[in-house]
């Protein structure tokens, strides 16, 4: 079989892990084109590029004759390209946000592709444009020569202006299916001009990697004084010394008030599933995202090393830990601040994905792939000398007040099942105003548009603590125990407020985030989710409930409908939709 090192340009490179599947695979990366300077730095470093900062929509050009910038990129075997995804993902504005600059970006990327692969004497072997998977429901298969505003210089070059230039054929890949230790679900599409199919790459013969499957093989970032040689998680081949290894010996602990609003939107979300808190170790992690968040749905959130309750008692992932789920080798290196280094390794293609594309088209020439034992990292070893390591050997003091903003909205479930949950609130629900001067009790019906809900009053929590009282033996000992918690507490709307904003170490018994913490142990102490009720004349929607909601529910109502805050008997309960 023929060897040479088939070249490469990569566009909207970012940190470079669609380049560093194809370095590893023997290509040349000649060019790296980015237009945000950490990514431009970064994958100079890791490919041994001197580039500057480059807009993509400089390709554009001033009219559709207009090919100076693309004629002056070299000439080469492979254009790959991973155009801005921002606007495509489902995560922005639930997918609906303005995809008119995505699709400028991908155009202009096109648009380059179009006149290297039609040129005369071009040397154009293969294109490959990845994006995430909603992407495909917005491009077109087919582009002329017209869409990509290249009509006068299809004319120059004897071509119909309408005929097509390129297609885009493609398909969603997981990497996970060519060994990445992620999900991460991705549209792919290209050509290998001299067959026109696309390169399909061939998924690896291996068990699913586990989350512990890389974190175990890891030294803990907790190590104060690492020593041994590391073999790399991904690369056996690769074997550093531990204080080699850069941005992971250094505390990554998250505030109280930070990853209990994790753990509340993972385990208690008033209309989403479930989600595992910590993170599920014996499956394989979820998808690194762009931004680095601790107190989100979407947030990665790992058990400490460190033995601390409370603040630090859990951890986001270390940087390392991070771009070693997304297949980056230890000696890649990124510029940057935490938060930048995150941003560079979650909007990258993993290298695993990335170096299997490679294998497909090198199978395509004729040439033998590079086995694991045989990649090659020397080049990249001494980088971690040129950026700022996170490395700082020590645990976190946790001194920063994290207050929450004066008049910060509260809303939080006590139950949730059977499409039901019980919601202590700070606002009527629906509405944003008065936050924090009234406090409401909530049941809520359904998912996303179709929910209903009623807002419970003083006259109902009188008729549901008369039906307790009747209908649940126990409903006294219940009672006993909410005033043994409840006895002298000033539960009014302004101190529940103030709690709320100030207190944060959740030391504070007022705090609402711990009453209903409390309540709803004692609520569930007490009930079973089985058992049912049946209720007439109570205000609220619904004939039936389980016991559990039921007690939750009063609970709540009771530190709303104290003696404390007065609303008025009889105010009508609402069921509606919003």
């Amino acid at each position: 079989m023929k060897k040479t090192r088939l070249t490469v340009i990569d566009f909207f490179s970012g940190a470079g892990g669609f380049s560093e599947g194809f370095r590893q695979q023997g290509f040349k990366i000649v060019k790296g084109i980015d237009n945000w300077e950490p990514a431009v730095l970064t994958h100079n470093l890791n490919h041994g590029l001197n580039d500057l900062p480059d807009n993509v929509l400089n390709y554009v050009g001033t009219d559709s004759s207009d090919v100076e910038h693309i004629e002056r990129l070299p000439d080469v075997d492979v254009i790959i390209g991973s155009p801005s995804c921002v606007t495509f993902s489902m995560s922005n504005k639930g997918g609906k946000a303005d995809k008119t600059e995505g699709l400028k970006l991908i155009e202009a990327y096109l648009r380059v592709i179009a006149v290297k692969k039609h040129k005369k004497n071009s040397t154009l072997k293969v294109w490959l444009m990845e994006n995430v998977p909603n992407s495909g429901n917005y491009v077109k298969h087919d582009y002329s020569f017209s869409d990509l505003n290249l009509d006068l210089w299809a004319k120059a070059n004897a071509i119909n202006p309408n005929t097509i230039a390129l297609s885009l054929n493609g398909v969603v890949l997981n990497a996970s299916d060519y060994g990445a230790p992620q999900n991460r679900n991705r549209f792919i599409c290209g050509e290998y001009i001299k067959n026109g199919r696309f390169p399909m790459p061939k998924p690896v013969k291996h068990s699913p990697l586990r989350l512990k499957d890389i974190k175990s093989k890891m030294p803990k970032p907790n190590d104060n004084n690492p020593s041994g040689i590391w073999e790399d998680p991904n690369y056996p081949v690769l074997k550093l010394e531990a204080d080699h290894i850069s941005d992971h010996f250094y505390d990554t602990g998250l505030y109280i008030t930070q990853w209990e609003q994790a753990k509340y939107l993972k385990t208690m979300h008033p209309f989403m599933g479930k989600m595992s808190f910590p993170e599920d170790e014996e499956k394989k992690s979820r998808t690194i995202t762009a931004t680095r968040s601790s107190s989100t749905r979407e947030a990665l959130i790992y058990k400490s090393e460190y033995i601390r309750i409370g603040h630090g008692e859990y951890r986001a992932p270390t940087i390392r830990e991070v771009a070693s789920l997304m297949g980056y080798p230890y000696t890649y290196q990124f510029f940057g601040s935490e938060s930048l280094k995150w941003k560079l390794i979650g909007n990258s293609v993993s290298p695993q994905l990335s170096s299997a594309l490679a294998k497909a088209i090198l199978k395509e020439e004729g040439h033998r792939h590079v086995p694991a034992n045989d990649i090659d990292f020397d080049s990249q070893k001494n980088n971690y000398l040129l950026i700022n390591n996170l490395n700082n050997y020590t645990p976190n003091s946790f001194d920063e007040n994290k207050l929450r903003r004066i008049g910060a909205r509260f809303r939080r479930s006590l139950y949730k099942a059977q499409n039901m949950t019980v919601d202590l609130l700070n606002y009527y629900p629906g509405e944003s105003i008065d936050i924090g001067k009234k406090w409401y009790v909530s049941v809520f019906y359904g998912t996303g548009s179709e929910h209903q809900y009623d807002v419970l009053t003083k006259a109902s929590y009188r008729k549901l603590s008369d039906l307790l009282s009747k209908e649940f033996d126990l409903f006294d000992d219940f009672i006993l125990e909410l005033e043994s918690y409840m006895g002298g507490k000033s539960l009014t709307p302004r101190a529940l407020q103030k709690a709320y904003e100030t207190d944060s170490e959740l030391t504070n018994e007022l705090n609402p985030l711990v009453l209903i913490e409390k309540l709803s142990q004692i609520a569930k102490k007490y009930a079973s989710t089985n058992t049912e009720l049946r209720l007439t004349s109570s205000g609220l929607s619904r004939q039936e409930y389980s016991l559990s909601l039921l007690l939750c529910l009063f609970s709540a109502a009771y530190i709303v409908y104290n003696e404390t805050q007065t609303v008025p008997v009889g105010e009508k309960s609402f069921a509606y939709e919003f």
